[in-house]
């Protein structure tokens, strides 16, 4: 399995748990944003569209594949209107919280470029994955637990990040999620002089 491969089935097994996030917990957030009416129904039947392409795309490929890849791309256009229009969050993973950013933005686009190269591949996620396992266990496992990492990865990245990063600057270093670290040079002067003053 290339990388290419592994951060497009990451992506698809990430689409699959927004999907059935908004199956379970649909967020009026999403609804808003793609124009929605009927808010639940509407977010429930995106849900289901996610988790059928994403399963699709890790069992089959091909053409789910390329649907994944729209599918990011829209995602891509939806966040950045968010962005845009200074909304407090996207709701793409049903209730649990996803504050639109630009990091969001690139990753969209990263996964939706990931997936649209991966639709040639002569194997899709799953079936490659068995065939790891059968040659080598170990490996199967391995790359098992690389696509589920990466999908953790990029979730934090959509959800987190964005957060951390906004903490960190309205606080101005000082209360925010990261602490101030004193240079180097002001540490070795309060620790030389004892008394903790420079």
């Amino acid at each position: 399995m290339s990388v290419v491969s592994a951060l497009h089935a990451s992506a698809a097994l990430l689409l699959v748990v927004a999907g059935v996030a908004k199956l379970l917990r649909p967020a009026d957030g999403f609804a808003g944003l793609v124009g929605l009416r009927t808010r639940p129904v509407g977010v429930r039947l995106i849900g289901v569209l996610e988790a059928a392409a994403g399963t699709a795309a890790l069992i089959a490929g091909g053409l789910a594949a390329w649907i994944v890849g729209l599918l990011y791309a829209a995602f891509a256009l939806i966040v950045l209107r968010a962005v845009l229009a200074g909304a407090d969050s996207c709701g793409c993973f049903g209730r649990l919280d996803a504050p639109p950013s630009k990091i969001h933005v690139a990753g969209n686009l990263t996964l939706a470029a990931m997936s649209f190269i991966a639709a040639g591949a002569t194997s899709p996620p799953v079936p490659a994955l068995v065939q790891a396992a059968g040659t080598s266990p170990a490996t199967g496992v391995a790359l098992a637990v690389v696509v589920v990492l990466l999908a953790g990865l990029v979730l934090v990245a959509f959800t987190a990040l964005p957060e951390a990063l906004a903490a960190r600057s309205s606080g101005g270093g000082r209360t925010g999620l990261f602490r101030a670290v004193p240079p180097p040079t002001a540490v070795g002067a309060m620790s030389h002089n004892g008394s903790g003053r420079p």
